[in-house]
């Protein structure tokens, strides 16, 4: 499970990264590198990023209740 915990959230930062480049300048560097939307392989990347950040949803279960387990420190 660490193996795909750390693949999805490594996905999920380039999938953060690459919404960023969109937003600041309009460049999509996955249909750069890949091609147009219609392609298959560009469906696959959104597609297996969206599905990281469905998987990252459970670390909102690692912060305990009453805030940062940082707090004490």
């Amino acid at each position: 499970m660490k193996i795909i915990d750390r693949t999805a959230l490594t996905l999920l930062i380039i999938g953060g990264i690459h919404l960023l480049l969109i937003g600041l300048f309009g460049f999509n560097i996955v249909e750069t590198l890949l091609g147009e939307v219609d392609q298959w392989s560009v469906r696959i990347v959104y597609i297996l990023i969206g599905l990281s950040a469905l998987w990252c949803f459970k670390y909102y279960s690692f912060t305990p209740r009453g805030g940062s387990r940082l707090k004490d420190r």
